[in-house]
Parts: C-alpha cells; structure tokens; sequence
C-alpha cells in the first residue's frame, strides 16, 4: 500500500534500492571546481506522487535521513500555476516549502504536446554516508 506505506523496513528497502538503481542520480563530479570534487547527493525524480512517496519513506525509513537537509524541486511549464503546485507537492511530500529550491519553468512547447499537469518534482539529499546506502542495498540484494 504506498499511501501510507505499510511496509515491512526490508520490502521498503528493495523498493527504494530498485527506484534508485533506475531513477536516481549517480555519483558525478562537480566540473565547476578543479579537484576531483564529487557530488555526494542522493537525487530522485519522478512525476508520480506514489513513486515520489515511496522513494521519501524509504529515505526517512531505511536510510534514517537528517530532514532539515532534504530538499524538493518542481519542474513545470509555464502554463501551469506555480505556486499551487509548489503547494501540492508541499504536502504530498511533507517537505517545508522553506526547503524547495527553486521552481525550473520551462517555456511550453507546441499545442499538442501535453506536459503532466502536476510537473515533475526532484528529491535531493545531500550526505556522503547517506549516499553509499543504496548502493550497498543493491549490491546485497543482488547477491541473495
């Protein structure tokens, strides 16, 4: 049941490793800076309230996540009302808006293209402990 989540911790933690072996965002480096600085950040986007709900109880459940660090970010098109949105997904997420990073507006495309009314909304968490977790959930799962 992913309304409420009612899952056993182990079931959430396959769930969460698989949505983040095949949504996530991988280790990267930072271009910006000379060293070899990486981003160790724990990203998921989807446009699917269920998945995005899943994915956050499998954060704040298995990987026990600090939530004064974890941020949102909506993605919409500039036809669609931000600020509701923004409030939307508020609430389905249960992260503060204080918490949001800014909203990416993109300029609509041609009539018949018909972008997902709810926009696309991104996970982000920063910590390098916190990221080495659903790597190792996969590697552990994979070889049972």
């Amino acid at each position: 049941m992913v309304g409420s989540v009612n899952f056993t911790n182990k079931e959430l933690s396959i769930m969460g490793a698989i949505l983040y072996s095949c949504e996530g965002t991988k280790l990267r480096r930072d271009k910006r800076r000379k060293n070899d600085i990486y981003h160790w950040v724990i990203e998921f986007t989807n446009s699917d309230a269920r998945l995005v709900k899943l994915f956050l109880a499998f954060l704040r459940r298995v990987i026990k996540i600090d939530e004064t660090r974890l941020k949102g970010q909506l993605f919409i098109y500039d036809d669609l009302k931000k600020a509701l949105l923004e409030q939307q997904w508020s609430g389905i997420t249960s992260i503060p808006l204080s918490n949001f990073n800014k909203t990416i507006v993109f300029k609509s495309k041609n009539g018949k293209y018909k972008p997902n009314p709810n926009g696309t909304f991104k996970i982000r968490y920063h910590n390098k402990e916190a990221f080495k977790k659903p790597d190792f959930l996969i590697s552990n799962t994979l070889q049972q």
